[in-house]
């Protein structure tokens, strides 16, 4: 009896894994990886294949999960060598670049129309913003363009009219950043690297630093990494779009444990991405009615509290850890928000009304 195509496709799927976990070793000739995989097939009851067939799976990976993830290359190419067992061996198969496969196996029949407009929209969330001109950028980012290559292999293309075109993005402006930095951050996490860069913050001139990354962050559309500093000896947040010349090394010798649990935390208790340990405080602010339905039913940090008051005005306090953001955050209400407490908080306001009334006062010209 003569096997389907979809059962042809069944047996594939379950092979990609055994032959991604063998090239995640080491690169492999197909001539060497053939018994390897079929050693392997055996042991799962899943029949054995020719080296044909194995050619067949390593293009289709190609195909489907693009020549970016999987290649062939040169022996020649190859840091380290390859051991002496492949002596003479000419064209080696190797992940490529810094992102893993992750294999999955559960057949995906049908999406809902929720979930495809959701999928397109998170894309142009991801998107970077539109050039000069108006027009769309030719890369619209890292992010973006792996949810658009996801959406690809759903059979779901950027023009499909199955896909409610009903939702409008108005993009912010982050600042451009390299995608190769983006992907050599990801690699070091993965294996556990530190990173050497040429870091540029702001008002200072560009410097080294050597660093022990932990967690990638979008804060408002833009990439910050979180790190272990190791000449400072603490965490430190860094804006991607402000390094260059990042470098892979080893990993740091006595990087504390749980520093990801640590970020988590302060991921968890950050103000418009906006965190760190100094900038921890109990903020209590006083809401006249007319800012109020701005802010009522909204999350603004942990152990919130919501006090109505006498004449129709609210108090609200909660935790933070980003107490610089709430300050730049608590202009725009004007005289509808009164800081009450932290009391660096009360006074920074003070100066900022006092300095912001003088200088209206000042005739223009």
């Amino acid at each position: 009896m003569a096997r389907t195509p979809t059962a042809s496709i069944d047996q594939r799927l379950k092979r990609i894994p055994v032959i991604l976990d063998l090239l995640r070793k080491i690169p492999h000739p197909a001539e060497d990886l053939l018994p390897r995989v079929n050693q392997v097939l055996a042991k799962t009851r899943i029949p054995e294949i020719s080296i044909r067939t194995l050619q067949h799976d390593l293009e289709w990976m190609q195909e489907h999960l693009g020549a970016e993830t999987i290649e062939r290359v040169p022996g020649s190419a190859l840091d380290p060598a390859p051991g002496p067992e492949f002596r003479g061996r000419r064209w080696f198969w190797r992940l490529a670049g810094a992102e893993d496969l992750i294999p999955v196996s559960t057949e995906l029949a049908f999406i809902s129309e929720l979930e495809a407009v959701a999928l397109r929209t998170a894309q142009a969330l991801l998107a970077g913003p539109p050039n000069p001109d108006g027009h769309l950028p030719e890369d619209p980012g890292p992010l973006a363009t792996a949810l658009a290559r996801l959406t690809g292999r759903l059979g779901l293309s950027t023009k499909d009219t199955r896909i409610p075109d009903i939702i409008g993005v108005n993009r912010s402006t982050p600042e451009p950043y390299d995608p190769q930095v983006l992907v050599t951050l990801l690699r070091a996490i993965r294996l556990r690297e530190s990173i050497a860069m040429t870091y540029a913050s702001l008002g200072k001139a560009p410097h080294e630093v050597v660093a022990q990354p932990i967690r990638l962050v979008l804060n408002d559309g833009e990439p910050y990494l979180w790190a272990w500093d190791g000449t400072a000896g603490k965490l430190k947040n860094y804006k991607i779009a402000r390094m260059t010349e990042v470098i892979r090394r080893k990993s740091l010798k006595g990087v504390p444990a749980g520093l990801d649990t640590e970020v988590r935390g302060e991921i968890a208790s950050a103000f418009r991405g906006v965190a760190g340990r100094q900038q921890r405080a109990r903020v209590v602010l006083r809401i006249a009615p007319a800012g109020i339905p701005h802010l009522r039913g909204r999350r603004l940090g942990a152990s919130q509290q919501w006090e109505d008051l006498p004449g129709g005005e609210v108090r609200v306090s909660f935790n933070t850890a980003g107490l610089e953001a709430v300050k730049h955050w608590l202009l725009q209400f004007g005289d509808l928000a009164v800081a009450e407490a932290p009391t660096i908080l009360v006074t920074w306001m003070q100066d900022q009304a006092e300095s912001m009334a003088k200088r209206y006062r000042t005739p223009l010209g």
